[in-house]
C-alpha cells in the first residue's frame, strides 16, 4: 500500500514505524542506529523525521529520544484548514458545514454509548456555562461549549470522526469565533445545549438530534 503514495525513503521509515506500533512499542532507536538499519543517510533521515513530526506522528522528548505518537489526523488537517480560512473565511464555513453534518450523522450512535458519568459531566458543563453567563463579570463559556460537543462523541472508537471534530474547534478558535458574541445568542445556544443533554438523559436520541440540528443553524445567524 505505501509504495503507491510514498517515495522510497518515506516508505522505509514508515514501514519501520508501523512494525514498531504493531509490536506495541513507541520508541525509536537513536538516529545513527536507525540510519544504519534503514540504509539511509543521516541528513536524509532527519528530513523524513521532521516531515513526520509536522504530521504529529513523531516527537522528540528531551533525554528520551524519538517517540511515536498516537495517530491523530487533526494534527495535519488543522494546519491546512487554518491556512485555507486565512485565505478566505468561506473555507471556515465550508468546514463548519462539514462538521455539522458529521455530528448529525453520528449523534444517535454516540449518545447511545454514553454512560451516567458522561451525562453527569454534560450537565455540569451546562451548569458551569450558565454560571459564567450570569456572573459578574459575564464570561463567554467557550471551553464548556467545546468540551460539551466533543464529550458527546468521546466514546466513539473512530479516530477520523474525532480528528475532524477536534480540527473544527481549533479552526473555530483560530478565526475568533470564541470571542465576544451577543449575550442573547449565548443564552439561546445554552438553552439548546441544556435541552439536548436532557433528551440524552431521557434516551430520546431522535429528539436530541432534532434539537442539535436546530442549534447548529444559530452559527450562521451570528
Amino acid at each position: 500500500m505505501l509504495e503507491q503514495y510514498f517515495n522510497d525513503n518515506q516508505r522505509k521509515l514508515l514501514q519501520f514505524i508501523i512494525l514498531r506500533i504493531k509490536e506495541g512499542r513507541d520508541d525509536l532507536p537513536p538516529i545513527q542506529e536507525l540510519s544504519e538499519q534503514l540504509e539511509m543517510s543521516v541528513p536524509t533521515l532527519r528530513e523524513q523525521i521532521e516531515a513526520l513530526k509536522m504530521l504529529g506522528l513523531l516527537d522528540a522528548r528531551p533525554r528520551h529520544g524519538l517517540h511515536i505518537r498516537p495517530i491523530d489526523i487533526s494534527t495535519g488537517l488543522r494546519q491546512i484548514a487554518i491556512i485555507a480560512a486565512s485565505i478566505d473565511m468561506k473555507y471556515f464555513y465550508q468546514f463548519s458545514d462539514f462538521r455539522d453534518r458529521l455530528e448529525q450523522a453520528w449523534f444517535v450512535t454516540a449518545a447511545e454509548k454514553l454512560v451516567q458519568d458522561d451525562i453527569d459531566q454534560l450537565e455540569q458543563y451546562v451548569i458551569n456555562a450558565n454560571a459564567k453567563l450570569h456572573g459578574n463579570p459575564i464570561q463567554i463559556p467557550h471551553r464548556e461549549h467545546k468540551e460539551l460537543h466533543l464529550s458527546i462523541y468521546q466514546r466513539l472508537d473512530n479516530l477520523f470522526v474525532m480528528g475532524i471534530l477536534n480540527t473544527y474547534w481549533t479552526l473555530y478558535e483560530a478565526v475568533g469565533m470564541n470571542l465576544y458574541t451577543d449575550l442573547n445568542y449565548q443564552n439561546k445556544v445554552w438553552e439548546y445545549h441544556s435541552n439536548i443533554v436532557e433528551e440524552i438523559k431521557r434516551k430520546d436520541y431522535q429528539k436530541g438530534l432534532l434539537l442539535l440540528n436546530e442549534h447548529m443553524k444559530l452559527l450562521y445567524k451570528r
